[in-house]
């Protein structure tokens, strides 16, 4: 009997010489190897497109919806992020660390994809919302205020109309277009407070 031409599957060949469950994942993967038979680590860097020292090593597999890349670490055993994984591969065990968040691997590059081990370093939350700040990458809404905030529908000279009580609400939504509860948060203060 003929049989898939991966190592230890007795299934059927389908496409390729493959059976169909290893043709889909040679086609998502590019790996011929049988995942079952390789260990953590063997599976982890075959995943990652290793370049030179100093450049990016991207993932190349499943990624998360945050950007950060992602491997099984077995059956029924879950998902741990790759570029943590990467870091412990090639240094150790990652420190319990204190806090809510414990302590986290940081891209020193700022690509999430990346698992260059050399562009990994171990830091608090505290250190990895720092650093972002101090990069320029956060988008910190809450400290935006008034026509500055991307959100703002309105303008200080807006605010000021609605303010001064001449007008209706009725009046305000049809000049300016804005809703009920925008008249309502402006005149008792809980939006657009800093404008005088």
């Amino acid at each position: 009997m003929v049989t898939c031409r991966v190592q230890l599957c007795q299934c059927q060949p389908s496409k390729e010489g493959l059976c169909e469950h290893h043709h889909k994942r040679f086609l998502k993967t590019g790996a011929l190897d049988n995942l079952r038979t390789m260990t953590f680590e063997e599976r982890l860097w075959s995943w990652i497109d290793q370049r030179g020292p100093d450049e990016c090593w991207p993932w190349l597999m499943r990624s998360k919806i945050s950007g950060y890349g992602s491997i099984t670490l077995g059956p029924k055993k879950g998902r741990v992020l790759a570029h943590r994984a990467a870091w412990e591969s090639r240094n150790g065990p990652i420190p319990k660390g204190t806090g809510h968040h414990g302590t986290v691997v940081m891209h020193t590059c700022d690509n999430r994809l990346c698992c260059n081990p050399a562009h990994l370093r171990l830091g608090t939350q505290a250190d990895n919302v720092r650093d972002m700040r101090e990069k320029g990458r956060n988008v910190d809404l809450t400290t935006r205020r008034g026509s500055y905030h991307p959100r703002a529908k309105i303008t200080p000279e807006i605010v000021r109309a609605i303010r001064d009580r001449r007008n209706t609400v009725k009046q305000l939504k049809e000049m300016y277009g804005v809703t009920k509860s925008t008249v309502d948060n402006v005149r008792q203060g809980r939006c657009w407070a800093h404008v005088i």
